[in-house]
Parts: C-alpha cells; structure tokens; sequence
C-alpha cells in the first residue's frame, strides 16, 4: 500500500532542516488537482506547481496566491471553513539548499504524520504514497533535490475508507493535515537507519542496527556501563546496567556510530513479563494506576505535536498520581514517548484498529501490518513503553480474531521484548460477576477491558460488588472506566452530565478495583481509566453539554478540573503509599 516511503529512527536527534512554518495550500474537494475529468491521472495536476509561461497561458490555480496554513498543524482549527472538511488539501512549500548541504550525503523528507493518506511530489514529479496518519515515514530526495530551490508539493487526504485502518467511524476527530513536524534529514552515503537497544524479560540487554547503502562495523559506546564495542545486525550485551523504573527513571546516554554517520540517544532498561495474574516490571510486582490520553493540546482542542504539549500533558499525568498512560487510540508524537521515558511513566502505545474495521480485507490487514511496523520501529527504544496495543474495541467474530491474531504474531517478530494486548469491548449484562471468554484473549499477555458500568448501562450502585475474570489465567486491567460530566456544571449525584454524578461514579468503580485487585485474590493488574481530559469528538452532540466533545475527561479541554480528578488522585495516593 505505501511506495516510495522508508521508516528512519531516531530522526530528532540527526541533522535536519526544519520545513515547519507557512505553507501554500489550495483545498480540493474533488481531487481535481490529481484526477482529470475522464477519471485518469492528471499530468498538469496541482503538484506541478505551474505558472503561466505567456499572457495567454491558461493555469487554473496559483500556489502563490493561495492562502497559507502553518505546519505542523491540523487544517480544522486553523480555519473556520475546515472545520468539519474531508478530502484533499494540496500543501506547496519552496525549498532551497546549498551546495555544501548536498554534499553531506543523503537527504531524505521526513513527514511526522500526514492524516490519513498523502503524496510527495518535488517539481512536478510523483515519489511517493502513503497510507497512515499518525505514522513517521521518509522520502528519499537524494540526486533530486540539487542546490537551489525546488518546489516540494504534498497532497494530504483525510477522508475514510473502509479497508485501511482506522475505518469509517472513530470516536476522535478526524483532524487532517500535516499535523506533525516535516523536515529535511541529511545523511552521509552509509547509515544507520535504525539503531535500537532494550532489556529482555530475563535481563538480558539486546539491540540491532540496520544499515543503509552499505556493510561497515558499528561502534557501540555506553559511558556509563563501559561498553565500547564493535556491533551488527541484531546483538547482545554481557552488562548489568542499572534499572529504569517508574517513578524513578534511569537513562544512560548511548553513542552509534558508523563511519560518518553517527547518532547519541538515551536509553533505559527494564524489564516486563506476566507472572500468573501479575503484571511484573524488573521483578516487581506492579499495580497500574494511570490514565487513557488522547494527542489533543492542552488547550484549543488541537493536534499535539511538541515537546511542551508533551510535558504539560505528562505533568498533569503526574500529578494525578499515576505510573501509567494509555496512549490511545493511535501512534502519538515521538516527544510523549520520549517524555515518558524521562518522567519514568509506563505507557501503551496502539494501533488505530477500532469500529468497523474489514476484517475480512487482506488490503486493511496490510495497512495495519504497515502501521504496526512503524509504530515499533520509531519506539522500541523507550524504557517507557511496556504495552504493544493491536485494537481497541472490536465485536468478536473469526475474521476478527484472525486479523489481530496475526497483528499479534508481526508484534512479538518486530519487538518479543513486550506484552502484547488489545482492549476488548464488554457488552451489557444484568449478571454481578464478569468472565471474560473473548477467544482473542489467546493471543494476548494482557486482557483489557473496556467496561462503562453505571454510565452506559448497570446501576452505580451495584458496581463495588461486581466481581472480573477470565478463562485465560491472565492480568486484566481495566483500559476504559468512567463516566461524562462538563466542566462547572454541578448538582447533585444523581443528576447526570453533573461533576458530582462523575465523581460519585469513580467513588463507585474505585471500591471495585480495590475489591477486585490481584492484591486482594482477584485478577485486576491495574486502569487506566477514561480520559484524562475532554477531547473533540464529532459523535457528540449534546448541546451544551457535548458541543463536539467526550465529557469524560478528568479535567475540561482548557485543563480545567472536575471533581472527579480528586477522587482518583485521592485513590492513587493510596496506592503509591
């Protein structure tokens, strides 16, 4: 499905040249910028960036009178008009290089996310597809990109399709753009597009390197545990470094190097299995208290994509007192990994397999495959990362558990070193005690529910009774809990939308979870309830209460908080005690 397109790691800590800022834009509904009318490719499409040669030229469109969108960023809060859009908006941005910065070696475009499918052009010429909005990938521009100025076009579509991933229907907003940074890498001839080191579950410490455009040895250096060495392909180290840990994160500077090439980083080390119906981080049984987060700024209800919304989105985490994030329901920005990783906070990453994928469509199962891959290559570096997330909320079927059967088996091929689950979908029941028999809980370490008992069904009263299990003798955290309530609106518990209707609801699900703890006999590992706070939904539609958004954050889309953050914060203080 993606041609044209590489997956580079650790692309921030390389030489680049930034392209965020303004670009040129010209929204095109009906693609008429690539598609001509008969239905075929339009070869004096928009990506040929055309000016009129003579008085009498006819060029229907002008990159340079066309209005301007900043990038990174999504199109949906930058204009009005956007608001709701789906469809194309072709971005044009004139780059210049020098001679000396083409000398360097390779070059290669490297586009953060573009939601959901896009194509490179650079003057005039088609280079690639990509299907996947929330994932990295690179284009390869060496040989074209000359010294001088050039013009680098892209066309990005955000609309839905049934076989990719994620499908027709979500219950985020659909925000289309370059909505992460783009930027120009400069390569020597021979490099290391990935270079990668972890901790193994019984402790050992394993890597790889792959290298591009050549064979050459790879130097290795670790200061801080004596390692200077000589590494390929995939490798162990004999060393006993100390512990990452949450709460107390422990990174040791790392130096790649490769002939020319050469890349520092700072890695952690830690370990991660299951024991029974624990879950177990450098032998230490750990109970997960965190929070689900969605990649929304603090503010404005738009696309994160820096380092600061990382840090402010974390601290909130922080303060609220959790080890754990839930980063749903798809590939977030590198900087919150990496914060994580600093903070010393455990994190699931995700695919975006979610409502109404086509599970029957080998097309659908590639994209994800694609998706997987790049989701773990960028990130199976981070100490921080513990959880490999294949769906979220997906109707049991054979097709369907073949499909993230499969998705599981890539996982544990790319990276063995981590657990491997899916939040699975419970459906209403009168019945107190909850079994969990879904056959994909044969496939994962972990089982995790989504469960909205005294929201979307069963009385609030009934919750601290209701008892969790499974057939499968496995940890189950609970990745979704909670209820909606908007920000100031208040009255009493019964009353619905309320922030004491909220609170009371977590009073509810909190005796549960201590009811049901591995602690205390029962199988519940940990939660990671939903959500940290309000994010732009275009189900939701309640006025004036919705207006556009989930209410179940613990704290508004302005960072506001509601009662509720202090029941669970309350709770997790205990915890941590």
């Amino acid at each position: 499905m993606n041609t044209g397109t590489i997956n580079i790691s650790n692309v921030l800590q390389r030489s680049r040249i930034s392209l965020n800022g303004e670009w040129n834009i010209i929204v095109d509904p009906y693609e008429m910028g690539y598609i001509g009318i008969l239905g075929d490719r339009n070869d004096q499409g928009f990506f040929r960036d055309h000016r009129p040669r003579h008085p009498g030229d006819r060029v229907e469109y002008d990159f340079d009178a066309s209005p301007t969108l900043t990038v990174p960023g999504d199109w949906n809060t930058q204009d009005e008009r956007l608001h709701f859009y789906e469809g194309t908006v072709w971005y044009r941005r004139k780059v210049e290089v020098s001679a000396a910065q083409v000398a360097t070696g390779r070059i290669f475009l490297h586009i953060g996310s573009a939601n959901h499918t896009s194509r490179v052009f650079l003057n005039g010429e088609e280079l690639s597809t990509h299907a996947g909005g929330f994932s990295p990938y690179a284009v390869e521009l060496t040989g074209r990109l000359t010294a001088g100025t050039h013009s680098l076009v892209l066309q990005v579509d955000n609309r839905r399709e049934p076989n990719r991933i994620p499908a027709m229907r979500s219950d985020w907003w659909n925000f289309g753009g370059l909505t992460r940074a783009v930027d120009l890498v400069f390569v020597p001839d021979v490099f290391m597009q990935h270079a990668w080191l972890t901790m193994a579950p019984d402790g050992r410490v394993i890597g790889g390197v792959t290298l591009r455009g050549g064979d050459s040895d790879v130097r290795l250096r670790i200061p801080s545990l004596n390692v200077d060495t000589t590494v390929s392909h995939t490798f162990e180290l004999d060393i006993a470094p100390e512990r990452w840990n949450p709460g107390a994160p422990v990174l040791h500077e790392v130096h790649w190097s490769c002939e020319r090439d050469q890349v520092t980083d700072d890695v952690g080390f830690r370990t991660v299995e299951t024991d029974g119906t624990d879950i177990v981080v450098n032998g230490t049984r750990t109970f997960l208290h965190g929070i689900s987060i969605h990649s929304e700024t603090p503010s404005g209800g738009r696309r994160a994509n820096t380092v600061d919304h990382a840090s402010t989105l974390l601290g909130w985490v922080q303060e609220l007192g959790a080890n754990f994030v839930r980063l749903a329901h798809y590939q977030h920005d590198e900087h919150m990994v990496r914060e994580a990783d600093r903070r010393g906070i455990l994190a699931w990453c995700e695919l975006p397999v979610y409502w109404g994928i086509a599970f029957d469509q080998p097309n659908a199962l590639l994209n994800a495959q694609e998706q997987l891959e790049e989701l773990i290559v960028r990130d199976r570096s981070r100490a921080a990362v513990i959880f490999w997330s294949v769906a979220n909320e997906t109707l049991p079927s054979p097709d369907r558990t073949a499909f993230l059967t499969t998705l599981a088996d890539t996982a544990r091929v790319l990276d063995s070193t981590r657990l491997i689950s899916a939040a699975m979908l419970t459906l209403p029941t009168r019945e107190l005690d909850h079994l969990i028999d879904d056959p994909l809980g044969a496939a994962v370490d972990v089982i995790a529910i989504n469960q909205y008992l005294g929201w979307y069904y069963g009385d609030r009263e009934s919750i601290p009774e209701t008892t969790w299990g499974s057939i499968f003798g496995k940890p189950i955290v609970f990745t979704e809990m909670g209820g909606g309530a908007k920000a100031g609106n208040h009255g009493d518990e019964g009353e619905i939308w309320t922030e004491e209707y909220q609170a009371a609801l977590y009073r509810a699900q909190i005796e549960m979870v201590k009811a049901n703890r591995t602690s205390n006999g029962g199988e519940v590992a940990g939660l990671s309830p939903w959500i940290l706070k309000d994010f732009r939904a275009p189900v939701r539609v309640l006025p004036g209460i919705q207006d556009g958004y989930n209410r179940k954050g613990l704290v508004s889309e302005e960072g506001e908080r509601k009662l509720a953050f202090e029941v669970l914060q309350s709770y997790y203080e205990e915890v941590a005690d």
